[in-house]
C-alpha cells in the first residue's frame, strides 16, 4: 500500500456508445482452478476530464448497477468476453453483482474459453462496459446505470497496479476521452452543437474572412461548445459571441494598412505583429489565433500536471511515514482531495505534516484506549490530568446556581433542567468543559458553599459559563437530529465517523448448509475529515454575575437575565449552522452546475435582484483552517460578472473596499442581490451580466398557487410531495427517513391540507425525541427555532437522523471581561466578555444521499 503512485483513470469511447472502464485487480492464475471466482469490476473515485471537467464514479452509481442487475433490467444474462469481442463467445457469466467497500465486485462462473484465455493467453485484467442511464428500445424508459458486461484484456496502461488498470491504445490513431453517457444523449449533443456550428460557419463566410481564420474560429467554438453539452440557450449565446468576434475581425482587418504592423485585440488575445514577406494579414491573424489556442492548451496541461505532482508529494509523504497503521494512513490520505493547483509544494508538505501529526495522535489514543485508559484533560504543562474517583464540584455548583435561578424573575424563560433529564450530548459537552475547568469549578463551589469573598477576581465565573452552555443546548431540539460527539484532542481538524450498511456477502437469504462458509454482513465504519471552526461571540454581563460578595447576596434576577440572553444567542448560532448544513448537504447531492447564465436583461437600472433561471441555489462551501486560509477548492461556487467585471461576495463586515458586491438573499428561490460595501442595494444598468452557480436536483417542488382549486384540497399535493421524497429515500436509497425539518409556519401550512391527520404529538424536549411540530406522513417534524436559516418558510428537509455530526472540540468558554461603556464613554457597571467554541458541523460526503427535500413556493410570487 505504501510507496505506490496514485492511480490514474482514463475512459475510452466505443462505437456502441457505451463506456469501457478498465479496472483491477487482475484475475490470478491460481483462481481459475475453480469454475467460479470473485473479481473487481470498478472502484469509486473522482476524476478530471478535458470535456466534462470533474466527475465521480460513486457508490450511488454502483447501487444503480446492482439494482438493475438484480432486476434483470437489461433483459438478458450478463457475460464476460475476451478483448471486448462478444462475437467470439462468452468467457464467463456474471452470476452476482455486489458492492464491497469502494469497489463493485462480481461473482463470475468461467467457461473453458475464459479459463484458457486467462491461463494460456495472458488475459488477466478486467475491463467493464456500462452506461450511466440506459434507455430501453421497447418502452424508451430511463433505467439509470446498467452494466452490459465486462472483458478480459491483456494490456493494462499502468503496470504493477492492484487497484484500477487502464487499457493501452488498441491500434486506433489516438485515444478519445469521454464521460460515460448514453448514445442517445451523446447524439443529441452532437446534433445540437453541429447546428450552431453550421450557423456560425455560414455567418463567418458571409463576412468574407479567410479560410484560415474561419478554421481557427470554428475549431475554438467547437472546443468550447463541448463543455455546454446540449444546452441550446448557452450554445446560442456562445455562437453569437463568436459571430461578434468575426464581425470585429472583419472590421479591423478592413481598416488595417497592409504595409504596417497589425494591432488587433480580441478578448484576452492581443495581436501586434508585422506580416512576413509573402504573408497576407489574414494568414498572420489565423496563425496568431492558433498560437494563442496552443498556449491555452499548454497552460491547462501544465496546471493539471502540477496538481498531479502536488498530490503525489502529499501521498508520498504520508506513505513514507513510520509508525502508522494502514487504516490511519488511508484516513490521512483522503485529504489529498483538498489540494489545489494554486498551492505551493511547501504548503502541501505542511498539510501532509499536519495530517501526520493527527495520525500519530490517533495511534496514541487508540493504544491508550486499548489499554483501558480514557482521554482526560491536560494540565498547564501538557501532561495528562489523572483523577481517582469522581469530583462532584461541578454538579454541586450547578445545583446551587439552578436553585438561585428558579427563584429569579427569569425563571419562566429558563429551562434549568435536572441533571437526569439532560440530553446525552449535553452531558458529553459539559463533561469536556468540566475536565478543562476542574480547578476553577472546585474553587467556585467552595465559595458558594462557605460564603467566601473573592473580590480580587475579575474573571467570568466558570459556573456562569457552564450554565449558559447547559441552558443553550438544553433548549436546542435540533440536537435530536445530529450525531453529537466530543473530541477534546482535536486541533485544526477532526474525524467524523459514519456507517455504511454492507450485506453484499449474504446470499440465498442467509441460508447456509452444513460444511459451507458463513458469510459476514454488518455495518462498515468509516471516517470523514472535517475542519474545526472557531465560533466566537462577545457577551455583555453585569457585575452581579462577575463578583461573589456572598452566596446569598447574588442578584439572581440579573444573573438569570444574563444567562437567558446569552444562551439564546448561542442556541440560535448553533441551530442555524446545523440547519444550514443539513440543507447544503441535501442540495449538494446530485447538484447540477450552470455556467455564465445571461442575466443582463434583468439589470435595467430599476432592480438590485438577479433571479436565476434554476433554483434552489446550492450554498457554496469552502474549507478553511483556523487562520481563515482557504484549503482546497470551493464546492458549488457562485460567480457573478457585471459589465465584464467580476463581482465579489459581500461579507457583511463593512470593511470591504468601495464597490459592488453580491449576496444571496434566498437560496430557496434563487435570489442574488447586488449591494455596495455597506450592504445598500445597487441597481446597475448593464449590457452584459452573467452568473454561474449550482442548483439542487435532489428535491421536489410544489407550487402553492391554488388557482380556482380550494386551498385545503390544493395543499394535499404538498403532502404527496413529502410522501414522494420519503419514498425515494426508502425505495431507491434504502434509507428510512425519520425526521422532517422546517419552519413552524410551513408546518402549519401542511396541517391545513384536507387529508392531513395528526398522528404525532408535541413532545418539546422530551427524551423520546418526537419532534416539536405536527407529524406528517408518519414522520416526526422538528422546527427551526433560530432566525435567518436558509430553509426559510419554503423548505422541508427529509432524511435520516444522525446523518449530520456536531463535534465539539472545546465548549464555549470566555476570557477575562473588560469594562463596557455607553455612547458617552461612561462605564455602565457591566462588562463585555469574549467567548469562543471550537467545533465542526458536517455531513460526510458519502452519505449525503440520506437527505432530500421539498420546496413549497409561489410560482407567481417568484
Amino acid at each position: 500500500m505504501k510507496g505506490k503512485s496514485p492511480t490514474r483513470i482514463q475512459l475510452k469511447e466505443l462505437d456502441a456508445g457505451s463506456v469501457r472502464f478498465l479496472s483491477g485487480p487482475h484475475v490470478h492464475l491460481g483462481e481459475v482452478r475453480k469454475k467460479t471466482t470473485t473479481i473487481t469490476i470498478l472502484r469509486t473515485g473522482a476524476f478530471s476530464h478535458p470535456r466534462y471537467g470533474r466527475f465521480e464514479i460513486t457508490r450511488e452509481l454502483f447501487e444503480g448497477m446492482v439494482r438493475n442487475f438484480d432486476a434483470r433490467t437489461y433483459g438478458q444474462d450478463i457475460f464476460m468476453d475476451v478483448g471486448h469481442r462478444p462475437q467470439d463467445g462468452a468467457a464467463g457469466e456474471i452470476k452476482k453483482l455486489f458492492i464491497e467497500g469502494n469497489r463493485l465486485r462480481a461473482t463470475v462462473e468461467w467457461t473453458e474459453y475464459g479459463i484458457e484465455a486467462i491461463r494460456k493467453r495472458g488475459f488477466k485484467y478486467i475491463s467493464a462496459d456500462f452506461i450511466e442511464n440506459w434507455i430501453d428500445n421497447e418502452h424508451e424508459q430511463e433505467h439509470g446505470p446498467v452494466l452490459f458486461g465486462a472483458a478480459l484484456v491483456t494490456r493494462p496502461h499502468i503496470k504493477n497496479m492492484d487497484a484500477v488498470q487502464l487499457s493501452e491504445d488498441d491500434g486506433a490513431t489516438r485515444l478519445t476521452f469521454i464521460h460515460p453517457r448514453t448514445l442517445d444523449q451523446f447524439r443529441k449533443e452532437e446534433q445540437n452543437m453541429k447546428k450552431h456550428l453550421a450557423a456560425l460557419l455560414k455567418k463567418l463566410q458571409e463576412l468574407k474572412l479567410s479560410e484560415a481564420i474561419i478554421k481557427q474560429l470554428t475549431a475554438a467554438f467547437e472546443a468550447a461548445a463541448k463543455q455546454l453539452a446540449d444546452d441550446s440557450d448557452q450554445l446560442k449565446q456562445l455562437r453569437e459571441q463568436f459571430e461578434a468576434t468575426g464581425v470585429t475581425l472583419s472590421e479591423q482587418l478592413a481598416d488595417i494598412d497592409p504595409d504596417k504592423a497589425v494591432e488587433i485585440k480580441l478578448g484576452d488575445i492581443n495581436i501586434n505583429a508585422t506580416p512576413s514577406e509573402g504573408e497576407d494579414l489574414e494568414t498572420l491573424v489565423a496563425k496568431k489565433l492558433a498560437e494563442a489556442e496552443a498556449a491555452r492548451r499548454k497552460a491547462a496541461a501544465s496546471a493539471a500536471e502540477k496538481l498531479e505532482g502536488l498530490r503525489k508529494v502529499f501521498s508520498d509523504t504520508i506513505d513514507e511515514a513510520e509508525g502508522l497503521s494502514d487504516d490511519t494512513v488511508k484516513q490521512l490520505a483522503e485529504a489529498a482531495e483538498l489540494i489545489t493547483g494554486d498551492m505551493s509544494e511547501e504548503q502541501v508538505r505542511k498539510l501532509a505534516e499536519h495530517q501526520l501529526a493527527i495520525g500519530h495522535q490517533l495511534e496514541a489514543s487508540r493504544k491508550l484506549q486499548g489499554a483501558g485508559y480514557t482521554p482526560a484533560a491536560s494540565g498547564a504543562n501538557g501532561s495528562p490530568r489523572i483523577q481517582f474517583g469522581e469530583d462532584q464540584s461541578a454538579l454541586q455548583l450547578q445545583e446551587q446556581i439552578n436553585n438561585g435561578l428558579r427563584q429569579s424573575s427569569s425563571a419562566p424563560r429558563l429551562r434549568a433542567p435536572d441533571e437526569k433529564s439532560l440530553h446525552p450530548f449535553v452531558k458529553k459537552v459539559l463533561g469536556v468543559f468540566d475536565a478543562q475547568n476542574a480547578r476553577r469549578l472546585h474553587e467556585e463551589a467552595k465559595q458558594f458553599g462557605s460564603g467566601e469573598v473573592d473580590m480580587a477576581s475579575t474573571d467570568l465565573p466558570v459556573g456562569f459559563q457552564r450554565t449558559v452552555i447547559r441552558e443553550a443546548l438544553s433548549d436546542l431540539n435540533v440536537l435530536d437530529l445530529v450525531n453529537g460527539i466530543t473530541d477534546p484532542t482535536a486541533t485544526a481538524t477532526t474525524q467524523i465517523p459514519y456507517e455504511l450498511r454492507d450485506t453484499s456477502q449474504v446470499v440465498a437469504d442467509g441460508v447456509v448448509y452444513e460444511g459451507q462458509g458463513i458469510p459476514a454482513a454488518g455495518i462498515e465504519q468509516k471516517m470523514d475529515l472535517a475542519y474545526i471552526v472557531p465560533m466566537k461571540l462577545a457577551l455583555k454581563i453585569s457585575n452581579e454575575v462577575i463578583h461573589f460578595s456572598r452566596a446569598s447576596g447574588i442578584n439572581w434576577d440579573a444573573y438569570g437575565r444574563n444567562v437567558e440572553s446569552n444562551a439564546r444567542y448561542m442556541r440560535e448560532l448553533i441551530a442555524r449552522r446545523i440547519c444550514n448544513e443539513y440543507q447544503r448537504s441535501a442540495d449538494a447531492y446530485l447538484a447540477q452546475s450552470i455556467t455564465n447564465e445571461n442575466v443582463a436583461g434583468q439589470l435595467d437600472g430599476s432592480t438590485s435582484i438577479i433571479k436565476t433561471a434554476q433554483f434552489p441555489i446550492v450554498r457554496p462551501h469552502q474549507y478553511r483552517d483556523l487562520q481563515g486560509n482557504a484549503v482546497g477548492s470551493e464546492e458549488n461556487p457562485i460567480a457573478v460578472s457585471v459589465s465584464g467585471s467580476n463581482v465579489p461576495a459581500w461579507d457583511g463586515t463593512g470593511n470591504q473596499a468601495a464597490g459592488t458586491y453580491y449576496r444571496v438573499t434566498s437560496f430557496n428561490l434563487g435570489y442574488i442581490q447586488l449591494v455596495n460595501e455597506a450592504g445598500v442595494p445597487q441597481t446597475p444598468s448593464a449590457a452584459t451580466a452573467t452568473v454561474s452557480y449550482s442548483y439542487a436536483t435532489n428535491i421536489q417542488k410544489f407550487d402553492l398557487d391554488n388557482g380556482s382549486t380550494e386551498l385545503t384540497v390544493h395543499l394535499n399535493g404538498l403532502l404527496r410531495a413529502i410522501g414522494s421524497r420519503k419514498a425515494v429515500l426508502s425505495g431507491d436509497r434504502l434509507v428510512k427517513p425519520d425526521f422532517l425539518l422546517m419552519s413552524p409556519t410551513l408546518n402549519d401550512t401542511c396541517t391545513n391540507a384536507e387529508q392531513f391527520t395528526a398522528s404525532g404529538s408535541r413532545s418539546g424536549s422530551s427524551a423520546d425525541a418526537m419532534g416539536d411540530l405536527e407529524r406528517i406522513k408518519g414522520v416526526n417534524a422538528w422546527g427551526t427555532n433560530a432566525p435567518g436559516v436558509d430553509l426559510g418558510d419554503e423548505r422541508i428537509i427529509i432524511g435520516q437522523r444522525g446523518t449530520c455530526t456536531y463535534s465539539v472540540a472545546k465548549p464555549f468558554v470566555t476570557g477575562a471581561p473588560f469594562e463596557a461603556v455607553d455612547a458617552n464613554g461612561r462605564p455602565t457597571g457591566q462588562k463585555v466578555a469574549y467567548g469562543e467554541e471550537y467545533s465542526a458541523i458536517k455531513t460526510p460526503t458519502p452519505i449525503r444521499g440520506r437527505l432530500t427535500s421539498v420546496i413549497a413556493y409561489s410560482a407567481s410570487g417568484r
